[in-house]
């Protein structure tokens, strides 16, 4: 059976719904009981977080790397981070390791593609929304990324690391990201939504917005892992 390596851990609460998603979707269309292999190697969010917000490139390579190379030898077939920010330095670890791995915002842009969506707005941590790497990608695709202006991210970012990595949905703060989406939508008119932090999929799903289309990095990082799986 292939193995696949994931590196969860950042946060938690979406790392969990990975596994029990990976597992579900298996069983479904191998229409069995039986699980995958998996290979989780669950890192230090604050300790990555840190290098990223001290733009120590280095640091943050050598960092993943140490981590990669003990799924490499375990015998993982491919390797996917379980968190949209690690992917600020995706190319450059890419270029570091000996392994593949599959970039959920290639996967997630590809996705938006595959649905013929121009302009998408993007939530996700303060890293992710401002450090353009989203942007930049989504460019060479045709594709528009707007994102919430430097307020707005200050708010969504404190949400996101104070509330939904313990897996808290608190209604108000839905509420308050709901008036931002709101004006993305409103003033920007965007066609869809990147919930670029794997934890926003607890707070937010299609059922809260009728406009646009909710684009959920989790999910569709999920497929490409048991694309690979089976």
């Amino acid at each position: 059976m292939i193995k696949v390596g994931l590196i969860g851990g950042i946060g938690p609460e979406s790392t969990i719904k990975y596994y029990q998603l990976v597992i579900k979707k298996f069983r479904e269309i191998t229409d069995s009981v039986e699980y995958p292999e998996l290979c989780l190697v669950s890192i230090d969010m604050d300790r990555m977080l840190k290098y990223i917000s001290e733009n120590d490139k280095k640091g943050f390579i050598d960092f993943m790397r140490n981590r990669i190379d003990i799924l490499i030898k375990s015998g993982v077939s491919k390797v996917f981070i379980c968190s949209n920010t690690p992917h600020v330095y995706f190319d450059e670890l890419q270029s570091q390791v000996e392994i593949e791995m599959i970039s959920i915002v290639d996967e997630t842009l590809n996705h938006i593609s595959s649905l013929g969506l121009k302009k998408c707005g993007l939530l996700g941590t303060k890293f992710t929304m401002s450090k353009g790497f989203y942007s930049s990608k989504g460019m060479s695709k045709g594709i528009e990324i707007i994102i919430p202006n430097e307020i707005e991210q200050d708010l969504i970012h404190s949400v996101y690391m104070n509330e939904l990595v313990f897996n808290i949905n608190n209604r108000d703060s839905k509420m308050k990201l709901i008036e931002i989406i709101s004006r993305l939508i409103e003033e920007e008119g965007i066609e869809g939504l990147i919930l670029g932090g794997t934890e926003l999929s607890l707070m937010f799903d299609q059922t809260d917005f009728d406009t646009i289309k909710i684009l959920d990095t989790c999910l569709i990082h999920v497929d490409s892992i048991i694309e690979e799986l089976v």
